[in-house]
């Protein structure tokens, strides 16, 4: 998708601002902007708000760039159809990153899924409207789904590294179950991605030991480790 319009914003704008369940006088808070300003501007009529202003919001809602901010875990809330998250999702189009669905076979009305595309890692909790139930893969493009038995709803979310971090355990772990090969090779790719761009830091290499952990724990040899991190580098 090419960068965002001038006219596009405030559609993205609104969606994001429901989708996190903000409201108005918490971001005229946040970002300095008159409620009543912001509340023209969401509505697509003609207002002025500062070039300033309005990267100073849409920062605060979680873009940067024209794109989904890759350094916050995205926490968001859809009541209804989807359309919000279709919008906002189609960012995701953009990044060329393959996009994983994570979701849990728990019963209840409300579903916990999480999107990880990339370095952008999104929660969402689903409630189906009343004349539709659709899923996030009717919605945006994924290559892979991950169903696990463990609810998601009980991920940490304190930080984006120790939801990662527990993703990529039960990705391992559904992947071992059912002998996916492309999946744990694909895991090996976000195990390479760390080392490339996290080792220098002592938050990397703990980060690179559970993942090492894990992959031993879920059976994977540690020779199948180096020949897919030497794979990995040699197409690099």
């Amino acid at each position: 998708m090419p960068s965002l319009t001038n006219e596009q914003l405030p559609a993205f704008a609104a969606a994001l601002i429901r989708l996190r369940g903000e409201t108005l006088g918490r971001i005229a808070e946040a970002t300095g902007i008159r409620t009543a300003n912001l509340s023209v501007w969401l509505r697509g009529k003609e207002q002025v708000i500062s070039a300033k202003r309005l990267v100073g919001l849409l920062h605060h809602l979680g873009m940067e760039g024209g794109r989904l901010r890759t350094d916050v875990l995205h926490q968001w809330q859809d009541r209804g159809s989807l359309d919000d998250s279709r919008l906002v999702l189609s960012l995701l189009q953009a990044n060329n990153q393959p996009v994983w669905l994570f979701q849990d076979e728990q019963p209840g009305l409300i579903k916990t899924r999480f999107l990880l595309a990339g370095d952008v890692l999104i929660r969402m909790e689903i409630e189906p409207g009343v004349d539709q139930a659709l899923d996030l893969a009717t919605v945006v493009r994924v290559d892979r789904v991950i169903t696990t038995p463990a609810a998601l709803a009980g991920v940490p979310i304190d930080s984006m590294a120790s939801a990662h971090n527990v993703l990529l355990a039960l990705a391992e772990q559904a992947a071992a179950d059912v002998g996916d090969e492309e999946l744990l090779e694909g895991l090996m790719f976000q195990l390479t991605q760390t080392v490339g761009s996290n080792a220098a830091s002592p938050q990397g290499w703990q980060r690179l030991e559970l993942v090492l952990r894990k992959a031993l724990e879920a059976g994977i040899s540690p020779g199948d480790i180096a020949r897919l991190i030497e794979r990995h580098l040699q197409n690099r």
